[in-house]
């Protein structure tokens, strides 16, 4: 199923809205706010978290998310930035993470570095490891937006993600072009087995559960978690409390410089 031209043009009117009202609320030129979380020690370990789209880099404070990792034993830094729907509008959300955090933290001395991403932050750090994956130890994924609806069917349809090949509509929108474009990388890298710095942690009742089991099919099953639970913050919680339990045995968040 593909998207009629009406229904095109009136997603397009509203993302031309919503930039109207992004240039009016946040100049995304600027550099973002970043709350981090510092162990107080020298350190080359960071980990960046994206927040999903309508959260604040404060929801990963608020929800535990760092005290959890600390509790668990993780010596590293720990950042978020402040990158929201103004940023995703005005296709920044990635440039402003690359300016404000990623340059200057290789640049003051992080070697091991982990991105972990929530819901639609889940597919911008994918998309942040494929421009920087020779710099990044791995990517953590909760509950990831990495597919719609017409791109989950190309990929049921095609049986195997190696079967999958990527239409050549240049009509799409930016968000359509980004989730393909993620899937070409996926399909090549699944062929051959270079995957294996990717982690997966979703709620069995998710509302994303149909992409999310596609993306779950060419992934080390040993790096998979899954929980009781919605798209919540409390089903995410749950889902960072295993993931960390295991994290010595998976690799999850370990150095691997």
């Amino acid at each position: 199923m593909r998207l009629g031209k009406k229904t095109k043009i009136i997603l397009l009117m509203i993302i031309a809205l919503t930039s109207v009202a992004c240039a009016l609320f946040v100049d995304v030129k600027k550099p973002v706010d970043l709350l981090w979380d510092k162990t107080g020690k020298k350190t080359d370990r960071l980990i960046i978290f994206f927040p999903g789209l309508y959260d604040t880099a404060e929801k990963f404070k608020d929800e535990a998310f760092f005290s959890l990792a600390r509790k668990a034993g993780i010596i590293a830094d720990m950042v978020s930035a402040n990158v929201n729907i103004f940023h995703l509008a005005k296709e920044m959300m990635i440039e402003r993470i690359e300016k404000d955090v990623f340059v200057q933290a290789k640049n003051s001395g992080y070697k091991n570095i982990w991105l972990v991403g929530v819901s639609l932050g889940g597919l911008n750090s994918l998309l942040f490891n494929i421009k920087y994956e020779k710099d990044i130890c791995g990517v953590v994924t909760l509950a990831p937006y990495v597919a719609n609806t017409p791109l989950i069917e190309d990929l049921r349809d095609a049986k195997e993600v190696k079967n999958w090949k990527p239409d050549s509509d240049e009509s799409k929108l930016a968000l359509e072009k980004r989730l393909q474009f993620l899937w070409v990388w996926l399909k090549e890298k699944s062929s051959k087995n270079k995957l294996n710095n990717l982690y997966l942690g979703y709620g069995k009742q998710d509302r994303y559960i149909d992409a999310i089991k596609l993306f779950e099919n060419i992934l080390d099953k040993n790096h998979i978690v899954s929980v009781e639970g919605g798209h919540t913050w409390a089903t995410g919680q749950k889902i960072w409390k295993k993931q960390l339990s295991s994290m010595l045995e998976t690799g999850l968040l370990q150095p691997c410089n």
